[in-house]
């Protein structure tokens, strides 16, 4: 199935910032990379705004440990959840910077805060479901309450990756410290 106009868009829009960060996605740059023109561009999103959004949502979306087959346990999960946020950042450099700017912006430009919290509240829903079929026993309580904390911390994670690479081993340690709290290797006997 080929995909929509509006995901070739997205996609697009994900190369540009990986390759040359916020400042390369400019209207211009983005119709000429998704081989559209401009008003083909604003038919299908109001902003560019919108569009670096839609392209968060969708990387996010897109992570192995969200989109991909589960492993066999809570604890894998979130073993390989930690992985793929420092190696995300580590190889999409320009696009976590995009990311980081973004929310800071956001942050005095209300729409994009709404818009922001949305995505969150996506990736938090995606979370809890996972949590739920990894970890049935945990209450609905619980499961979400984790569900809020794995998005904090993995956002923090990917932050601390992307400001301090030099500490990645620290970093990487204090994941697994938190896995080892939230979701303890079994004991074999």
């Amino acid at each position: 199935m080929k995909p929509s106009r509006k995901q070739d868009i997205v996609d697009a829009a994900i190369r540009l910032m990986a390759e040359g960060g916020p400042e390369a996605l400019t209207a211009s740059a983005l119709a000429k990379a998704a081989g559209i023109s401009k008003a083909t561009l604003f038919h299908h999103f109001a902003s560019l705004d919108d569009i670096v959004l839609a392209s968060f949502d969708r990387y996010m979306m897109s992570l192995q440990s969200v989109s991909g087959p589960l492993p066999g346990s809570l604890r894998d999960w979130l073993l390989a959840l930690g992985a793929e946020a420092a190696q995300s950042v580590a190889r999409d450099t320009q696009l976590a910077n995009a990311y980081f700017g973004f929310v800071m912006r956001s942050k005095s430009e209300p729409r994009l805060r709404a818009r922001l919290a949305e995505i969150a509240a996506g990736a938090e829903t995606a979370f809890y479901e996972i949590i739920r079929q990894l970890e049935p026993v945990l209450g609905e309580r619980e499961a979400r309450q984790l569900a809020s904390l794995v998005l904090v911390a993995g956002d923090g994670l990917a932050l601390h990756h992307d400001l301090f690479p030099q500490r990645a081993a620290a970093l990487d340690d204090g994941w697994r410290a938190l896995v080892d709290l939230v979701a303890p290797e079994e004991v074999k006997r």
